[in-house]
């Protein structure tokens, strides 16, 4: 995770560095930050409306295809932030959308805008991976759907990294008591907001157990067992009886709703380029008992 902790170490001069601050990094930290303007490589974020027709619907309105590929960072929770002022209402399949395929990144911005993707009640799929930081912005779906061992955990490490955010070493955080400090902070907030989202307390003891290189990928029933997958209920209730007493091609019961609804990653998961036929795909997945 890339998580500005906002504290900042004495400064340590050279040509190559400036200064040292404090940063997570893929529920790492960092505390190398080279003078150069910032790059953030192998990101992508689209938004794009997608109208839906009339023809289904009472009116023509918009439903938002958010797409996050890559590090996750501040600059992507201002982007989402912008992105949700969008959504006008909830038709089907969805009035907010987020594609997820990230290693993770910064941890405090995902947070955020996993507070942020609730409140806009989206559905979330992961189309390629969501591992580290990325979880918190799946946790904040109201949908939540995602393949197995797409999801990877792990327990956040102290390590250097340079300005492309290679890591350089791992840090033994006795080194810097500030640094454990902020890190323990860190984790209470995580652990707070995971359980506002409804995730199982046992996400996070597990997330806690895993404090060695790499992550921990979750299979199909860890995923639903810790709430990764699922749905948030207050949402589904209302979700749930729309599609039973609506007349035409979508109404089924909620179990039914649920099937379907969680095959649209995989079914779902090559259109993640391509917004307009994610949503036609989501539409036919919900709409045609014949493709489940």
């Amino acid at each position: 995770m890339v998580l500005n902790l906002g504290t900042r170490l004495p400064p340590r001069q050279s040509k190559n560095s400036v200064f040292l601050d404090l940063k997570f990094v893929g529920c790492s930290m960092i505390f190398l930050r080279h003078p150069l303007p910032i790059i953030l490589l192998a990101l992508t974020f689209f938004i794009q409306p997608i109208e839906v027709h009339a023809s289904e619907h009472l009116s023509p309105e918009k439903t938002i295809v958010v797409n996050i590929k890559g590090q996750i960072s501040k600059n992507v929770l201002e982007k989402v932030r912008r992105s949700v002022l969008q959504v006008t209402w909830d038709p089907i399949p969805a009035g907010l959308i987020v594609l997820l395929d990230s290693p993770g990144g910064d941890g405090e911005a995902a947070i955020r805008i996993g507070h942020l993707l609730r409140a806009s009640n989206a559905h979330i799929f992961v189309t390629g991976e969501c591992a580290s930081a990325c979880i918190f912005v799946l946790a904040g779906g109201v949908v939540r759907v995602a393949p197995a061992y797409s999801v990877g955990i792990h327990r956040g490490r102290i390590t250097m990294s340079d300005a492309d955010a290679k890591i350089i070493k791992e840090v033994d955080p006795s080194e810097s008591p500030a640094a454990q400090v902020k890190l323990l902070q860190y984790e209470a907030q995580a652990s707070r907001f995971l359980a506002e989202m409804g995730m199982s307390p046992e996400l996070f003891t597990l997330m806690q157990s895993h404090q060695f290189k790499g992550v921990y990928r979750l299979s199909s029933a860890e995923l639903a067992k810790f709430g990764l997958t699922g749905f948030a209920k207050a949402y589904w209730e209302g979700r749930a009886a729309l599609f039973t007493n609506i007349k035409d091609a979508y109404q089924m019961d909620e179990l039914e709703l649920k099937k379907r609804t969680m095959r649209v990653a995989s079914r779902c998961s090559g259109f993640d380029r391509q917004a307009i036929e994610f949503v036609r795909c989501y539409k036919e997945t919900l709409r045609d008992p014949f493709l489940n």
